[in-house]
């Protein structure tokens, strides 16, 4: 061991490693937190997720939701609380436009409020105009399957923009189209409950060309009204992906191919030029046993391995965020974290969660990835698509009878960080025991 002592580092006095120093995050960070308007607003009475609710009593109907519709200022009173400098909102299409061609001039000034609500409370608005709810009468013309579809969308798209652009900078054109086309055309969970592999194609396709032109129109429309220049992207449902067998070909083939589709392949498809940002989505982590095509349950479920899972099961892997930005450095484009959170009735779980998944990401800002902001999911408990209201995933918890709000202390935990523009000392040291907040640290002393 002698000859070798000198290739450690000494690990006393002034060269002593910090593993819990303060780590702060790039200026103009953008901290916030997400929500879509069907699962927050309540009474989307007009798209076709809500006339699937209805179809069978056993499904979980979305009703008043969180109210958010109603409640908007006061949600955004307590983002601002938060510290948040940034908020993700979708626009309800059907909403908007109840019949093709047909505009609601109250529902776009609606929006018009509550973005100028938030620009006034010094929160920067990231507006998404697709978050997988589409009106009742482009369902029932076929919805995505049909190529008439992109054409429509964009008469939504065009309006919007002219409507809403002047205050706003950042819009996602789709979210998770890989996400939308499986759930409801392959898989079957998600309204029409289709289970094809030809649409579930035609529809990703579709999905593709409505990016691209989409992009086009919303640079046109910026640049001929002479506005500042737009950030326009898509949200991308991201996974890790790992392979029992590191050596063997077929499974090394398989992993590529599997992070080629889900991770990869709507950016080539729509080409880089079309992209201003990379927004990700990361919540899973999949482990491949072995290849067998006996069904699509390629991956082995989390709970067979007895690892830590959300109240849905899906994994608890931080470095998992890790790996994905790194993977994605390629395109040299600024990243966003637009979605990332875990649904939980323990708040020791939801605090850790929020602090180790934040720390992989300031290292792997540290690794070189360009990332410019993250947004928790979700502001408020919503409603959780085809799961229904039991996931809880909100920084603010909802009492459904009453519409309360409750102040959780993961909220606390995420004003220090926000305020800070960085994760303190004090955190780390009890990372992985749970993060209690000090009293002296708490929600309403804001900026301490």
């Amino acid at each position: 061991m002698a000859k070798l002592k000198g290739i450690y580092p000494t690990l006393t006095g002034a060269n002593r490693l910090k593993f819990h120093r303060t780590l702060y995050f790039p200026p103009r960070f953008l901290w916030g937190t997400a929500t879509s308007a069907h699962q927050v607003e309540g009474g989307n009475r007009d798209n076709d997720w809500w006339a699937w609710e209805q179809r069978r009593k056993s499904r979980p109907h979305s009703g008043r939701a969180c109210d958010h519709y109603r409640r908007y200022r006061e949600d955004i009173a307590l983002m601002s609380a938060m510290g948040q400098n940034a908020y993700r909102l979708s626009v309800e299409w059907s909403r908007i436009e109840p019949q093709p061609g047909q505009f609601n001039h109250r529902a776009i000034e609606h929006y018009r409020d509550v973005i100028r609500a938030l620009n006034r409370a010094g929160i920067k608005p990231m507006v998404t105009l697709h978050h997988f709810t589409n009106p009742r009468w482009f369902a029932a013309a076929g919805g995505w399957t049909r190529r008439s579809s992109v054409r429509v969308y964009l008469r939504f798209v065009r309006t919007v923009i002219q409507e809403l652009g002047d205050l706003v900078e950042f819009w996602v054109t789709i979210n998770e189209p890989l996400v939308y086309s499986l759930q409801s055309y392959l898989v079957g969970l998600w309204p029409p409950n289709r289970k094809s592999y030809w649409l579930a194609l035609r529809v990703y396709w579709h999905l593709v060309v409505a990016h691209r032109r989409a992009y086009r129109e919303i640079h046109a429309y910026y640049h001929e009204r002479r506005w500042h220049r737009p950030k326009v992207g898509f949200a991308s449902n991201t996974v890790s992906l790992y392979a029992y067998q590191q050596h063997a070909i077929s499974s090394w083939l398989f992993i590529r191919v599997a992070d080629f589709i889900w991770n990869h392949s709507f950016i080539v498809m729509t080409g880089r030029g079309y992209h201003d940002f990379i927004a990700v989505n990361y919540y899973f982590h999949y482990r491949l046993k072995h290849i067998h095509f006996r069904t699509l349950r390629f991956f082995v479920e989390a709970r067979q391995e007895h690892r830590e899972m959300s109240g849905v099961g899906w994994e608890v892997y931080p470095q998992g965020i890790f790996d994905v930005l790194l993977d994605l450095r390629r395109y040299r484009l600024p990243i966003y974290i637009t979605e990332n959170g875990i649904a939980t009735a323990s708040e020791t779980k939801r605090t850790r969660y929020l602090v180790s998944y934040l720390k992989e990401i300031y290292h792997a800002i540290q690794a070189g990835a360009d990332v410019r902001g993250y947004f928790w999911w979700s502001l408020l408990d919503n409603f959780e698509w085809n799961l229904g209201f039991h996931p809880r995933f909100g920084l603010l918890g909802v009492n459904y009878r009453t519409q309360a709000r409750i102040v959780r202390p993961a909220a606390a935990i995420y004003q220090q960080i926000a305020h800070g523009n960085s994760i303190p000392h004090w955190m780390l040291k009890v990372l992985g025991h749970g993060v209690t907040i000090p009293a002296s640290r708490s929600l309403s002393a804001k900026g301490d």
